[in-house]
């Protein structure tokens, strides 16, 4: 299996060997766009195999800032309490290109 991202449509697929899509998945990918540079903070393109999964056990809406969990929950009063922050909730796949 692998997957692919769209960073337009921001969505997700994982696809089976066949090229097949077994699931669609919502996602948000990096602020800074695409690119490929080694702590750029940015989506990389092409083809990836997932290095981490980070989040597991964790709640909905839990609030992660260097893949690191906070102890926060988000909620719309914390999003106005901090209006610029890069908010990254609930899961992360950490990625590396093949």
């Amino acid at each position: 299996m692998h997957i692919k991202i769209y960073l337009a449509t921001q969505h997700l697929e994982l696809l089976d060997a066949d090229e097949k899509v077994l699931r669609r998945y919502a996602v948000s990918t990096a602020l800074q766009g695409a690119g490929e540079l080694r702590d750029s903070y940015c989506t990389p393109r092409g083809k990836h195999i997932v290095r981490a999964k980070i989040g597991k056990g964790y709640a909905a809406n839990t609030v992660f800032v260097r893949r690191r969990v906070t102890g926060e929950i988000y909620t719309p009063e914390l999003g106005e309490k901090f209006p610029k922050r890069d908010w990254i909730l609930t899961r992360i796949l950490w990625l590396s290109g093949r």
